[in-house]
């Protein structure tokens, strides 16, 4: 079972292996202003993330297919595509190997449907039991819509915790 995984490019990723937040001192820390508060070091937002559940900042986002713009997320997944390299990551090597930790879904939050969560909300995860529950079954971009701000949110998407917070190189795949 692979999960594919955009890094930008210039990456070390096939030398050094994908980083973790955790892992990555020179990550982009203007995602997490917000959502954390305020939070503006990453020291600070790591123990945010700490703060949400245990290995939270050692987790690494994947999603079950490569990213499929439409006609309402052109502008902002075509240039997120071409300026990144598309990494698959093998799930299964990574579990043989015990580098697994836990894994947790991200289900699609459709604003028009889920009217019972804050409305400011853009993450809710789950714990799966598994690698197995993984759901491999095509995503629906077409709700993704750049007009409305709707990204990632709106799909679903996983998070694999990584013991170290790094998943070595030997474990992924460049794709394009």
């Amino acid at each position: 079972m692979k999960l594919y995984h955009y890094i930008t490019k210039g990456n070390l990723a096939l030398t050094e292996g994908i980083l973790s937040f955790a892992m990555n001192p020179d990550a982009d820390l203007s995602y997490y202003y917000r959502r954390t508060g305020g939070k503006t070091t990453h020291a600070a937002i790591v123990q945010w993330m700490e703060s949400c559940f245990s290995g939270r900042s050692r987790a690494i986002r994947g999603f079950s297919e490569p990213i499929q713009w439409t006609e309402k997320s052109i502008n902002m997944f075509k240039p997120f595509i071409e300026n990144a390299d598309l990494f698959s990551i093998d799930l299964g090597a990574l579990q043989k190997d015990g580098l697994i930790e836990a894994v947790y879904v991200s289900p699609a939050i459709r604003p028009d449907l889920d009217k019972d969560l804050p409305q400011d909300i853009d993450e809710r995860l789950i714990k799966l039991a598994s690698i197995n529950d993984i759901d491999t079954s095509p995503v629906d971009w077409s709700v993704c819509d750049e007009k409305l701000g709707l990204r990632f949110s709106v799909v679903p998407y996983y998070l694999i915790i990584i013991k170290d917070g790094i998943i070595p190189p030997e474990y992924i795949t460049l794709e394009k």
